[in-house]
């Protein structure tokens, strides 16, 4: 592979990578909300190897960056653990959303920052951590670069481990030509080494978690959503593919596409 290669393909699917979706901002305020109460009511609090591994390197007089803190997924957990978060959010209607949960939660250490993340005018902290949240940056390399000049002992970034056999990237790599269909580990992982990072990776364990759809209409909604597809032209062969490859279950049909997390992380070099 070329030289900057890595870099270039990390650029692509950033920058077709639709976080937000397409939904009106009232539509996706309300899904955030619907997110965060799944959260506060334990639906969405599965174990999360991935957090638990951040968490358990952090003191509670550290201060700590959560850069893309979304609804507080990490946030919160984040806050009960160290002196203070700076949660950096660039999405006002998350933000909207995040501080009806701190203040739900009588979180009084974290300030919200409302910037992108290469725009924002950062103080010094002790930790920075991104959960997720670097894939609509076209710039992997600068974004992990900012991370390492505003960290004093440890930068962390969380990103999804695709499936190697998953559908998803079966029917990516068939209509769109390229088997990663969005930003993930594999390619942000090698773009980090291509721009002269060398960070540690944890993996979470053997996933428990995957995909159940009722029918098979479901999962072919599912499937143009993952693949930010706006019509139905490529439905014949999105069907084909899951009737080939879903297992059918009690529930319905389960893909083989897990749910799987790795985070890597360095210690700021200082001169």
């Amino acid at each position: 592979m070329a030289r900057g290669e890595w870099a270039q393909r990390w650029r692509a699917l950033a920058s077709i990578d639709l976080m937000a979706g397409s939904a009106g901002e009232d539509r996706m305020v309300e899904r955030w909300r619907e997110l965060a109460r799944k959260l506060d009511a334990g639906i969405e609090q599965r174990p999360d190897p991935i957090l638990d591994f951040v968490l358990d390197r952090l003191a509670p007089g550290m201060t700590v960056l959560d850069i893309g803190a979304g609804v507080g997924r990490w946030t919160v957990p984040l806050a009960a653990r160290v002196r203070t978060v700076t949660a950096v959010e660039p999405v006002e209607g998350m933000r909207c959303v995040l501080r009806e949960r701190l203040a739900a939660h009588d979180v009084a250490n974290v300030s919200i920052l409302e910037a992108p993340w290469l725009e924002a005018d950062i103080a010094m902290h002790d930790v920075a951590v991104a959960a997720y949240s670097m894939y609509t940056s076209t710039d992997l390399a600068a974004f992990a670069r900012k991370m390492e000049a505003t960290a004093r002992r440890l930068c962390c970034l969380a990103m999804r481990l695709p499936a190697h056999d998953g559908i998803i990237g079966e029917l990516s790599e068939r209509i769109y030509g390229e088997w990663h269909d969005s930003p993930n580990f594999i390619v942000g992982y090698n773009a980090l080494l291509e721009a002269g990072f060398a960070p540690n990776v944890y993996i979470e364990p053997a996933p428990v978690r995957y995909w159940t759809d009722p029918t098979i209409a479901d999962a072919v909604a599912r499937a143009r959503r993952h693949l930010r597809l706006e019509d139905n032209r490529h439905d014949n062969l999105i069907t084909e593919t899951l009737e080939r490859r879903l297992h059918p279950v009690a529930e319905g049909y389960r893909w083989p596409d897990w749910m799987r997390a790795a985070v890597v992380w360095w210690e700021p070099a200082r001169a």
